[in-house]
């Protein structure tokens, strides 16, 4: 996934300066689910030194309490990724770029999961379904935005074009179930 990413920050005399102009270094397109990509593009722990490009470390793509993660995501339509062309090792590429995002998905429906982070979500091409634990949904076309708190849910591309969205999540204490 080639996403352009322009990093700012200060020199030794406090000046502001371009850090890195170019392709996100965390970015990854599956190669069994055509259409499917995600780049990290930027992430904080707390204490950490702000200037510190924590995707270089290639930790967990969710981030802890007080922590942050900015995602590009890139979904293909449900029908792509139900029916990848090498399914071991579509898990096997997902378990190794997906860390700690993969271990949110549920074994029983793989679309679901629950993030510990209260999450921003920006739709910015095609469309998403968007479902709940309670199987409610909602239609999200582009330039809808999304708060989720902690939920269960599942992100669905019922149409036959790859939707294309920004999560920006913050890592936050789980709410009691």
């Amino acid at each position: 996934m080639q996403v352009r990413r322009i990093v700012t920050g200060h020199d030794e005399q406090g000046k502001a300066v371009f850090l890195a102009d170019g392709p996100a270094p965390r970015a990854k397109n599956f190669q069994d689910m055509p259409g499917y990509g995600i780049a990290q593009l930027w992430a904080t722990q707390p204490g950490s030194d702000a200037g510190r490009d924590l995707t270089l470390a290639g930790g967990s793509l969710v981030p802890g309490p007080g922590g942050t993660s900015l995602l590009f995501v890139s979904l293909p339509p449900d029908t792509v990724m139900a029916a990848p062309i090498d399914p071991q090792r579509a898990v096997a590429e997902m378990i190794e770029n997906l860390p700690g995002l993969i271990d949110l998905f549920e074994v029983d429906d793989p679309a679901m999961h629950r993030s510990p982070a209260i999450d921003y979500g920006i739709l910015l091409e095609g469309e998403l379904w968007l479902e709940l634990d309670d199987g409610e949904q909602r239609l999200l076309r582009p330039g809808d935005v999304v708060i989720q708190q902690g939920t269960r849910h599942a992100w669905r591309n019922r149409s036959q074009a790859v939707a294309k969205a920004v999560f920006f999540m913050v890592g936050a204490v789980p709410p009691a179930r």
